[in-house]
């Protein structure tokens, strides 16, 4: 009987054990992992200017893709948006852009001059 009870204590010892072990796991790394803020994902696209509205700043663009099946786009501007050409109607772009809160963030677009209609 006494070598009954000592089995008994040794597995409650060790069962104790294990699970004051498990109770301690550490959980810093995913504390870690949420302080990080979240990159940002950039996109990329091509096409054409099809309006411009606003200026500096406060500036909103609509560009259609190149593919026919693309929708058109609205990209707005901030401060840190830099520009390279004249973005006029008709224009060729290639624009880089975040999305921010909903919103098409423009962070680089650089454009090329449209192409003039051919002379009939």
């Amino acid at each position: 009987m006494k070598l009954g009870n000592k089995l008994t204590v040794l597995g409650t010892a060790v069962l104790l054990t294990a699970t004051m072990c498990l109770a301690q796991t550490k959980t810093e790394p995913a504390k870690a992992a949420a302080a990080k803020p979240a990159k940002a994902t950039t996109h990329v696209m091509s096409g054409t200017v099809e309006s411009v509205s606003g200026s500096g700043a406060g500036t909103s663009i609509v560009i259609k893709g190149s593919k026919s099946t693309d929708k058109p786009i609205t990209l707005m501007f901030d401060a840190a948006t830099t520009k390279t050409g004249d973005l006029v109607q008709g224009a060729k772009v290639n624009a880089h852009y975040r999305v921010d809160n909903g919103h098409n963030i423009a962070t680089s677009i650089t454009a090329t001059a449209a192409k003039p209609a051919a002379k009939k």
